[in-house]
């Protein structure tokens, strides 16, 4: 996988996130953390992360050994220097507010002197690089009295308008979130012997925007999806909580190998935002969203989502009623019962441009793509993911779930290798497919399929610029520059300029040029440079997207330099 070889020099990282913070105030404080230590001794001389965020959220009344370099205001800054960050001070903000109520209640008091670091004030938190700041609990832990989640921006103060937060230049690492079993439900439950239970769940195994806790009752006689009351964590969005608006920004972060017993197990996303040049890797989520669990209009640009896992979209599950746009990401090796890579709710829309889905898995159905809601794919290969269902409509690459209104168009859409079945030896191709009925894949031309089953299962409204049944000769994941790793065009793909033109998009994943008639996929070859004075006048042609030769000027001068030399000998010999 790769990671950040191109991260942000330090100096460049306050300027990448500085927009995120609109707030107008004047002042601002700067604190530069000096110790890796979880310390909040008084005294010590030594300004600890957990105690520049104390004396962020109390605007230095707080603020324990932390020199402040300027007056707090709105737009506050935390420096960490390069080092690893271990958290150990342990502790729940979230408790059950009366068990005995049915079902109980969830009281969420923000403190940032226990557990995660509760972020309540706009603040940016800047690292020296993903590469070098790292933010972890102990990997070791093993239940809620040792770890939590490394952020949470939440308050419950009714009074806070706006809380901005802009994270960079770091990584998250062994962030957790343990449920809680808040005692039984139903002792006597209709759909079999076992009573059902309470739980209180906490969403987002590193980071929480919005609330992140609800109360969910769990019927152990039922499985998957038809325990309707065990998915869903809950939380705030943007202006939900008393009044209080929210939003992210996140740029050259990586959020890896976190957990979470509730939704999102590398981050938990309720409100507005912005992320640039991450990587989710690694994350579990013993529900929905193993990377991302996303219910707010987020944007995602120059990313990587590798190898999650969960129950319901194993690199990011989108739910909610708002926009999900992404433009240069790659989905590999995440894993889900539905989803590998995407899981999708009704009301929610999927913008994808310049994107990469391979090699996902779906236990049951969708290991790429897995939606009952709308999405608009341009520029886009789906490759190699695999769904384990045997049922004879079910797709590996896309596969929607019946929903009114609900359309998925593809436009300069790739899709190749993708598989169905639960024998690995007689898998079929499916790039395509759906469960129930009533679904429409909207083709908007230009896409190629390396099977017929866009075709066949699904409402392909087929465009004449259609490539259907032909294998698209791509090469492997790989990285080919940029950001993300993609699958490079090989020699004689008939996806080499069979793409159309789209207003305002001008390069491909990697950032490489478009050509005036692009190729059909995320990746684009770009077309060689022509010898002055060459045409088609003799006769030849050639496929424009053809590898050029670089030894081929010297040959060409050869050529005509033997001519000449021929030519002088002739006419001396003459004399």
């Amino acid at each position: 996988m790769k990671t950040h070889s191109a991260s942000l020099p330090p100096f460049l990282f306050s300027l990448a996130v500085g927009a995120a913070i609109t707030a107008s105030g004047a002042n601002a404080a700067t604190l530069s953390v000096d110790t890796t230590a979880d310390d909040l001794t008084s005294g010590d001389g030594l300004c600890s992360l957990r105690e520049a965020v104390i004396a962020i959220n109390t605007t230095g009344s707080t603020a324990g050994d932390c020199a402040a370099d300027g007056v707090y205001g709105t737009s506050d800054t935390i420096n960490l220097p390069a080092g690893t960050y271990r958290l150990t001070i342990a502790g729940l903000d979230e408790t059950p507010a009366d068990p005995a109520t049915n079902p109980p209640t969830v009281a969420n008091t923000p403190d940032a002197a226990i557990g995660d670091l509760d972020l309540i004030q706009s603040v940016t938190i800047t690292g020296d690089g993903s590469d070098t700041t790292r933010i972890e609990w102990d990997p070791t832990a093993a239940d809620a009295t040792a770890a939590d989640r490394i952020f949470h921006i939440y308050t419950d103060d009714a009074n806070t308008a706006n809380v901005d937060v802009a994270i960079a230049g770091v990584t998250l690492a062994s962030g957790q979130t343990f449920e809680v079993d808040l005692g039984v439900a139903n002792p006597t439950p209709d759909t079999g012997p076992d009573p059902t239970n309470y739980f209180l769940r906490r969403a987002g195994g590193a980071l929480a925007l919005g609330a992140g806790a609800a109360v969910v009752e769990i019927d152990p006689n039922l499985e998957g999806s038809e325990n309707a009351n065990s998915g869903g964590t809950g939380g705030s969005t943007g202006g939900e909580e008393g009044g209080t608006d929210y939003s992210l920004s996140l740029s050259d972060v990586v959020i890896d190998g976190n957990s979470a017993q509730g939704d999102g197990g590398g981050a938990y996303i309720a409100a507005a935002t912005t992320a640039t040049n991450i990587v989710l890797s690694n994350n579990t989520s013993a529900t929905n969203g193993g990377g991302l669990y996303n219910e707010a209009t987020t944007s995602i640009t120059d990313s990587t989502v590798s190898g999650n896992v969960a129950e319901g979209g194993g690199g990011l599950f989108a739910t909610g009623a708002t926009p999900v746009t992404m433009n240069g990401v790659t989905f590999s090796g995440n894993e889900a019962i539905g989803g590998g890579a995407i899981s999708s709710r009704s009301g929610v829309t999927i913008n994808m441009l310049n994107s990469t889905i391979s090699g996902n898995l779906g236990t049951d159905v969708g290991g790429g793509l897995y939606s009952n809601g709308s999405a608009n794919l341009n520029f886009v290969t789906i490759a190699r993911n695999i769904a384990n269902s045997d049922s004879p409509t079910a797709g590996a690459g896309i596969n929607t779930v019946p929903a009114g209104g609900v359309t998925i168009t593809l436009k300069n859409v790739l899709l190749e290798g993708n598989l169905t079945g639960s024998d690995p030896d007689n898998r079929i191709p499916a790039n395509c497919g759906k469960t129930g009925s009533n679904t429409s894949v909207i083709s908007l031309g230009h896409n190629l399929s390396s099977d017929n089953s866009c075709v066949t299962t699904v409402v392909w409204l087929d465009d004449t610029t259609d490539i259907n049944n032909v294998d698209p000769k791509i090469d492997i994941l790989a990285d080919n520059g940029g950001f993300t790793q993609t699958h490079a065009l090989l020699e004689g793909s008939p996806a080499l300029a069979a793409g159309v033109a789209t207003a305002g998009v001008t390069t491909d994943q990697r950032g490489i040029t478009r050509d005036d008639t692009p190729d059909i996929g995320a990746f684009e070859v770009p077309t060689p440079p022509t010898i002055s004075g060459s045409g088609s006048s003799g006769g030849c042609t050639a496929n424009p997207k053809a590898p050029f030769d670089p030894l081929l000027p010297g040959i060409v001068v050869l050529a005509i330099g033997g001519l000449v030399v021929r030519r002088r000998y002739s006419v001396t010999k003459s004399r």
